[in-house]
């Protein structure tokens, strides 16, 4: 009679099973913590990776126009950039940051005068107390003290995002470089799968900067003209604040509107209906005008997903986290689409066709 095969495998198989097991865990645990690192840097490549894409297109359409090299549209358009943010610098930002000044004299006043009137009435000033006491909110003169704190942090970023910016140039002038290299990397069969995985990404990327780039633009113009026609003071600053923060999803309409609503209250309470009415009319076109034009051909990102990693992102990295929770999203979306769900889970292969979406 024959033997049955032993079902537990030998004592030297087992040992090499644990070994590569182990393996395998101390090195994911090292690749986190050297990413943990060197978090300001990935954060900083990644945010210049974002920026080279844009001066890439840029540069393509110079060199479709006009001809030239390629690398010299980049450098033509970064010049460009250059002289426009100079000239903003020359004849917009005195004003600009004369009112900025005196928006951030103003800020505690208006807040104090805030909480004088909740003072005045008995009702609403226990409503604030239970509140503040059940959720823990700060007064409003913590409330400005931070917003304060958020404009240092966000002009911080803004500092990474200059030193990105040189990256950005290099990686702009010859992407095929760093793109090739990349490619390499991966296995032989997957090179094509990895070229077409590399240029939805980068059209991903593209539709969203130009997308929120529109928006930014739309909203900053329309809220700053609005304060200006209702006579709200620091009209300018607002809305180039209102711009700004319009990167930030969410958060951003939430502190633009509550700033101005702040120095609304703070010049004149008949004012503060006008201000809330003009951000509703903004937050309304916005969702139901601009958005739907302009996010056609972008990634659909589910709301609470993108909520999650809006307050991971900005618990683990701060503000440069926050500005870059979104695209960086939208790339893990589409990789997890193609590499994981097609091509391990579906087995899908380029020619075949995708089914459809619920």
């Amino acid at each position: 009679m024959a033997e049955l095969p032993d079902p537990i495998p030998s004592q030297g198989g087992f040992r090499r099973h644990v070994a590569f097991a182990a393996f395998v865990v101390l090195g994911m645990a090292a690749l986190f913590a050297a990413a943990w690192a060197l978090r300001t840097l990935l954060l900083i490549t990644f945010l210049a990776v974002l920026l080279a894409i844009v001066l890439r297109s840029l540069g393509d359409i110079v060199h479709r126009w006009t001809g030239m090299a390629p690398h010299w549209g980049v450098l033509l358009v970064a010049a460009l950039l250059v002289l426009l943010a100079v000239g903003a610098a020359v004849l917009v930002a005195p004003t600009i940051a004369d009112q900025a000044r005196q928006l951030v004299q103003r800020l505690p006043a208006a807040a104090q005068a805030l909480e004088q009137r909740i003072g005045q009435t008995p009702w609403l000033q226990s409503l604030w107390q239970q509140v503040s006491s059940g959720l823990s909110l700060p007064s409003p003169g913590d409330t400005v003290g931070q917003a304060g704190r958020i404009v240092g942090a966000i002009s911080a970023a803004l500092g990474y995002a200059g030193l990105a910016l040189v990256g950005a140039l290099f990686l702009a002038l010859d992407p095929g470089l760093y793109r090739r290299g990349f490619v390499r990397l991966v296995p032989l069969r997957h090179r094509p799968f990895t070229e077409r995985l590399l240029d939805e990404l980068d059209r991903t990327i593209l539709n969203w900067l130009g997308a929120q780039l529109i928006l930014m633009l739309v909203i900053g113009v329309a809220v700053g003209v609005g304060l200006w026609a209702i006579g709200v003071p620091y009209a300018l600053a607002l809305g180039l604040f209102a711009g700004l923060v319009e990167f930030i999803p969410y958060l951003g309409p939430i502190l633009s509107a509550g700033t101005a609503i702040l120095v609304a209250l703070g010049t004149d309470p008949t004012l503060v209906l006008w201000t809330i009415g003009l951000f509703i009319v903004v937050q309304q076109s916005e969702n139901n005008i601009l958005q739907p034009l302009i996010q056609k051909s972008q990634v659909e990102i589910p709301p609470v997903l993108l909520i999650v990693v809006l307050f991971g992102m900005g618990q683990l990295f701060g503000v440069p986290g926050v500005l870059v929770a979104t695209p960086l999203l939208a790339v893990a979306i589409v990789v997890v689409r193609r590499v994981y769900v097609e091509r391990i889970l579906e087995g899908r292969t380029e020619g075949d066709a995708e089914p459809p979406r619920i």
